[in-house]
């Protein structure tokens, strides 16, 4: 059972680094589609990934996206990006939380969340989209917002933390 998580883990290692290494930058698309679903993650038709890409939680990308440089999901929950959605370089998505704990450790039980980015999404560089989320199709994420909360359709978003700055037509 050992040996079959080692070999598990070394081609993970070893799909990471050509995703992440070899096949980096605007190019390979179909390549890096197809080694990520290989690992489990659900990358649609024409999406395109520039990566490198940093990736512990279940990850699904619908078809016709853009996923610029840097990505990273961090924790074990899911995150779901609906079609047609543009992601700029270094956003990060934070899929896992601790509850408040007692006095001696107040970080207190792990706890897994899920983030839905709706279609027709943009997000700008360097946002963090954190916990238990759902965005809106058509939204505008400007650059550096720090999201929170729920976010409705065709909504424009920034700040920290962000908030509506106007609706969409």
């Amino acid at each position: 059972m050992n040996r079959i998580k080692g070999i598990r883990h070394f081609y993970r290692v070893l799909i990471m680094f050509l995703v992440n290494h070899i096949f980096v930058g605007t190019w390979f698309y179909k390549t890096k589609r197809k080694l990520l679903n290989s690992l489990g993650y659900h990358i649609g038709e024409g999406s395109k990934i520039v990566g490198p890409l940093f990736c512990t939680a279940q990850l699904t990308v619908g078809e016709g996206c853009w996923i610029g440089k840097n990505l990273r999901v961090h924790g074990n929950g899911v995150v779901t990006i609906d079609n047609n959605c543009d992601i700029a370089p270094e956003v990060v998505f934070v899929t896992g939380g601790h509850e408040i704990g007692e006095h001696s450790r107040r970080a207190g039980e792990g706890v897994a969340y899920s983030i839905h980015v709706g279609g027709g999404t943009w997000i700008g560089a360097r946002s963090t989209i954190l916990k238990e989320v759902n965005i809106g199709t058509g939204c505008v994420i400007a650059s550096c917002a720090c999201v929170t909360q729920n976010v409705e359709d065709d909504s424009l978003v920034g700040g920290i933390p962000a908030r509506t700055i106007r609706r969409l037509d």
